[in-house]
């Protein structure tokens, strides 16, 4: 999903294939270059791991590892929609990025998804494990991404999920189709109106008898949330919302949370990481979170 309101396609009715050349389009025109230094490797697919991009900085933290989930309503973008956040994100941590890819909707329903995200995690566990040190994995992810995230987190095996240091949440969404946020910010033009955000989260349970998202929602089981997590939310966002109530869950629940929100920013702002200084300066803040956390 993106911020224009000048789209001339519609997130509920286009087919997939024209959804998804439409995100990458826009994110080769909102992108910037990639971070200087960082070295960028294709991973490929191996046994349920979907393969991905790595991203590798200069003299990387041993043993720590970011698994980060790319936004775009579960039925489109990919590691290349979201390289420079990534590439921007391995520079600004020191810490090496693998951005994985998941299967999409709608020819992938629910747990597709969660097995996807915690395949990369295991993959990213192994690679980090190479490097030296007791693995320090991060869990970040943007938009549906975000969302992706927690679902792999919730799915993980207990010793792996030990390994886990953080999470790093940006402006995601979460399953809220209405609110004044919603309300406020949400067109059909950038897919975030009411009618959209509910066919979005309905495609990943078609299929499967009269199963809602609600049962799926992370904030179902924030409760169970018990890692330090960044939540980011961009203030002139539909799913700003979102972002606020799984705080206010975690919070209630005792998990340390911290909530931060880009003044004047819309939905996706992090795409011109790298290009727009107050895009880096916001990705700055969660590397030197995710930084705190590592050191």
């Amino acid at each position: 999903m993106e911020s224009s309101n000048t789209v001339e396609i519609s997130w509920a009715d286009s087919d997939p294939a024209t959804l998804r050349a439409h995100h990458l389009a826009d994110a080769l025109e909102r992108e910037g270059p990639p971070a200087e230094g960082v070295h960028e490797e294709e991973l490929s697919p191996e046994g349920s791991f979907q393969g991905g991009l790595m991203f590798t900085p200069p003299d990387p933290v041993p043993g720590a590892a970011i698994i980060y989930f790319h936004g775009g309503g579960f039925i489109a973008g990919s590691p290349r929609t979201h390289r420079c956040v990534t590439s921007w994100l391995a520079a600004l941590s020191a810490v090496r990025v693998l951005s994985a890819r998941y299967r999409l909707t709608p020819e992938n329903r629910y747990p597709a998804q969660r097995d996807d995200a915690v395949a990369a995690v295991e993959r990213a566990a192994g690679l980090a494990d190479a490097t030296g040190g007791a693995p320090r994995l991060f869990l970040c992810g943007d938009s549906a991404g975000a969302c992706v995230a927690l679902w792999g987190l919730h799915g993980l095996p207990a010793a792996l999920r030990a390994k886990v240091a953080g999470l790093a949440l940006l402006y995601g969404g979460y399953g809220l189709t209405e609110s004044p946020s919603v309300s406020r910010f949400g067109t059909a033009a950038n897919g975030l109106d009411t009618n959209t955000l509910r066919i979005m989260y309905q495609r990943l349970v078609d299929g499967r008898s009269a199963r809602s998202f609600d049962s799926l929602s992370p904030l179902g089981f924030a409760s169970e949330i018990t890692e330090p997590t960044y939540i980011l939310a961009a203030e002139m966002d539909a799913v700003f919302d979102d972002s606020r109530t799984l705080h206010a869950k975690l919070v209630e629940s005792g998990s340390p949370s911290l909530f931060e929100s880009a003044a004047g920013m819309d939905h996706g702002f992090l795409k011109e990481a790298g290009k727009q200084p107050s895009a880096t300066a916001e990705l700055e803040k969660v590397a030197k979170w995710i930084d705190s956390r590592v050191r």
